[in-house]
């Protein structure tokens, strides 16, 4: 109960998350009253990359098949291994902040005593963000008294800011933050059609979902009850970490794969789900399209799809 407690909390977070874009075109009404230090858009940045005596986190844009995408790249002193993962709806927003920078003061050009008093001496703190064509770096200082933004300056220019902790706090925390948490982002209604594998080798049923929700097959216009909680608990699927490595698992059994198609019967995403044969504990993997790599998933939510296959195969 106490991970579906936490899987339910992350799931409204990011739910909320989801709404934002990484457009520049859209400007929470916050920052509208802000003053805007560099405006590029989102598409310009190549990679924005967050140096820290703690942390160096790295998220650059990549391209596949499907696209543009976001990856980051995390490590530290308490991550001595990077880890890698897909940026998510809160990451997405960010980079967008970074490409159309709005900040609380604009201190112009800081003189040498203002930089010490600021605490933008020899510090080890900064933020570069990497356009297709220019560079923007800001060195990081003290947070201003009573609050948690904080002093900034462009060493290219001189000129000194006060930027919102909501830019930075973000980068500070990494993966908990900004990493992928949803397995899909097309809308459930968007799903006529699914295409379901049980095992590494089994047959695949495909479904239909009518418009009361209910699941037919060709074989039959009678809706399959057993099928129907099957997808629901497919649906509750929830990403636990990342950090995966393949090489490491014992022995990975594929225990299902689901294809989402639309109406058009266009591809919309995947989710396949493994599970570590042997492993003592916390033995399920997902994938989906935007994980793009194996994730761990939430232990009981994983249990309960696996209960679930004997009704629906």
């Amino acid at each position: 109960m106490k991970e579906l407690r936490i899987h339910a909390g992350l799931f409204i977070v990011a739910a909320v998350a989801a709404f934002l874009t990484w457009n520049r075109d859209t400007v929470s009404e916050a920052d509208r009253g802000l003053i805007l230090a560099w405006d590029r858009d989102t598409t310009d940045v190549v990679s924005v990359h967050y140096q820290a005596p703690a942390m160096n986190l790295l998220i650059e844009r990549r391209t596949d098949a499907d696209g543009d995408f976001l990856w980051a790249i995390e490590s530290g002193a308490q991550r001595p291994d990077a880890l890698e993962y897909p940026v998510g709806a809160p990451g997405h927003t960010l980079v967008g902040r970074l490409a159309s920078l709005r900040v609380i003061r604009d201190l112009g050009e800081l003189s040498p005593e203002q930089l010490t008093r600021y605490g933008l001496v020899g510090v080890g703190e900064r933020i570069a963000v990497r356009f297709d064509d220019e560079l923007r770096e800001l060195v990081l200082g003290d947070s201003i008294f009573g609050g948690g933004d904080r002093y900034a300056t462009e060493p290219a220019t001189g000129v000194g800011y006060v930027i919102p902790r909501d830019i930075v706090n973000p980068l500070r925390i990494g993966e908990g933050a900004i990493r992928e948490r949803w397995l899909h982002h097309f809308q459930d209604a968007d799903v006529a059609t699914v295409r379901v594998v049980a095992g590494s080798g089994g047959d695949p049923r495909t479904m239909a979902r009518g418009e009361s929700g209910d699941w037919t097959g060709p074989e039959s216009a009678e809706p399959d009850a057993g099928f129907a909680n099957l997808m629901e608990r497919v649906g509750q699927l929830a990403i636990a970490g990342y950090g995966v490595d393949p090489s490491s698992l014992g022995n990975p059994v594929p225990l299902l794969r689901v294809d989402y198609l639309d109406a058009e019967g266009s591809a919309l995403g995947f989710v396949e789900l493994l599970r570590d044969v042997g492993a003592e504990r916390d033995p399920y993997y997902i994938r989906s399209e935007r994980t793009r790599v194996l994730a761990e998933a939430v232990t009981t939510l994983a249990e309960r799809v696996e209960q679930g296959l004997g009704e629906a195969f």
